[in-house]
């Protein structure tokens, strides 16, 4: 009965440190993000509201909301993130589609990118995607399986 006392004692100690170190990391994680400069062209009845706009070295995101004030729906758009370093270098272009806004509707939009030394993004609405496009997805690494081979490992070790 002790020893499966001590396995208890042990798995709840494992679980409390993964738990303590995925907040840790988040928390750093979001440390580690700058806000970014915005220039917004706003189109003719089409509003663009930025509410999140950061950046690391490596990577970064853009988030907010586009509402239709027009008497027309908003469709075959896009709401195009042009991104530049602090030598005015563009580094990347990425688009969001804008599915069928009707009129006094808004959508909500997270766009990541992984460009390098982003310092500011001009955004503005267009009808069509131009041709030198990169469209790579925002990707973050998913830990939890090797998080699960350390605790393994640990029991192994220490158990």
């Amino acid at each position: 009965m002790d020893r499966m006392k001590t396995f208890g004692i042990y798995a709840l100690i494992v679980i409390l440190f993964y738990i303590f170190s995925n907040v840790m990391i988040n928390v750093g994680l979001k440390a580690s993000y700058d806000e970014i400069g915005l220039n917004i062209a706003q189109a003719v009845g089409i509003q663009i509201e930025i509410n999140e706009a950061k950046a690391t070295y490596v990577n970064g995101y853009v988030g907010g909301k586009v509402s239709n004030a027009r008497n027309e729906d908003v469709k075959d758009t896009y709401l195009k993130i042009d991104l530049y370093t602090k030598r005015d270098v563009c580094v990347g272009t990425k688009y969001v589609k804008l599915d069928n806004i009707a009129p006094g509707k808004s959508q909500d939009f997270r766009m990541g990118f992984r460009f390098q030394d982003v310092d500011y993004a001009n955004v503005s609405i267009v009808n069509e995607i131009g041709e030198n496009t990169s469209e790579e997805e925002f990707k973050s690494e998913n830990l939890d399986g090797a998080m699960l081979i350390a605790v393994v490992v640990l029991l192994c070790v220490f158990g």
